[in-house]
């Protein structure tokens, strides 16, 4: 979630981070299936740029419906306890859920990329990873946990002066 993180606290209303989350788990599916059935092959067709884009189009359908139900949730229970001013839209652009899922399965697909030897990303047109060890496998790790801190760190100042610049201001 380092890069959805990064991109909310980039680009605010214009991302979905609900349909980049689901992006994230929807392409991992395959891979949890097939550690079950223990294959030798974990990164199938899930991980590569055709499995990407169907996998994203999944995510943007899908989203508009969860994120309809987290953020009825949560506006339901910040109104309860009186925080109005931070009630959130429960609608969220059809772009912003597209650019998130889309970048959700494709920035999933190049760090995996970095990591996994049984990734074809680039299939059929070529069965090597070309990705694989640019950057050590910890490192993409490290990587994304700092991300992850400074996006959420960056995301809520945006929100917190959004709220802010909202109040009515005494003359």
């Amino acid at each position: 979630m380092g890069a959805g993180l990064v991109a909310k606290a980039a680009l605010g209303h214009r991302i979905s981070i609900v349909s980049f989350g689901l992006a994230q788990v929807l392409i991992d599916i395959e891979p949890g299936v097939r550690m079950i059935r223990d294959d030798d092959v974990l990164h199938g067709i899930s991980h590569t740029l055709w499995g990407a884009i169907v996998v994203g189009v999944v995510a943007a359908l899908l989203a508009p419906w969860l994120i309809r139900m987290i953020v009825g949730r949560y506006n339901t229970e910040v109104a309860h306890y009186g925080f109005t001013r931070w009630i959130y839209p429960e609608s969220v652009s059809a772009p912003a859920v597209w650019l998130g899922a889309f970048l959700g399965t494709f920035s999933h697909l190049v760090l995996d990329g970095l990591m996994h030897a049984d990734m074809a990303p680039f299939a059929p047109l070529m069965s090597a990873n070309p990705l694989l060890d640019m950057v050590a496998h910890d490192d993409v790790y490290g990587i994304m946990t700092v991300c992850a801190a400074v996006g959420a760190t960056l995301w809520m100042i945006r929100w917190w002066l959004s709220v802010r610049a909202q109040q009515p201001r005494p003359d």
